[in-house]
């Protein structure tokens, strides 16, 4: 986790001559984002597409499902265009699917002149996603019969106590 960043700044100087974009989320981005500075140095055009939903969400729909709430994912909301201000990037948004095609092109078009771009991509993840869905029906399965009916009895007291 917060890996993607700096690995699109490593993909860009091993391979120059190829377009780099990386999608990470929005908790990822924070970890590493202050790396941008250095694609902004040495004029590596790296497109970073960050999901901005304000929240851990795999670790939040993992806790969900069984809590029944999310315990300690929620994350303040981060100023994308001030950190890409702060790095030497340029600042783009997606706000809706309107604005993917034109937003895209700017950002392609930033790259191939050397300019790392930072794309704020707002994105709702209140339906649970496939990978979450996957580990979930994964780890049920390798339970034994009395550690699923436990889990289940927890699960079903949670939801109907709230």
């Amino acid at each position: 986790m917060g890996y993607s960043v700096p690995a699109a700044i490593g993909a860009r100087l091993a391979r120059p001559t190829v377009p780099v974009n990386c999608i990470v989320g929005d908790g990822c981005f924070r970890m590493t984002c202050m790396e941008i500075a250095t694609a902004a140095q040495y004029g590596l055009g790296v497109v970073y597409y960050v999901f901005n939903d304000g929240e851990l969400s795999q670790i939040a729909q993992a806790q969900e499902i069984p809590y029944n709430r999310k315990t300690c994912t929620v994350l303040a909301p981060v100023m994308l265009a001030g950190v890409a201000q702060a790095v030497g990037a340029q600042y783009l948004r997606i706000a809706s699917n309107a604005d993917l095609a034109a937003q895209i092109a700017a950002a392609n078009t930033a790259a191939a002149a050397g300019q790392p771009v930072i794309v704020d991509v707002a994105i709702d993840y209140s339906r649970r996603t496939a990978f979450t869905e996957g580990v979930v029906k994964s780890n049920f399965e390798s339970f034994t019969l009395g550690q699923k009916a436990r889990a289940l009895s927890r699960a079903m007291r949670r939801r109907v106590t709230g």
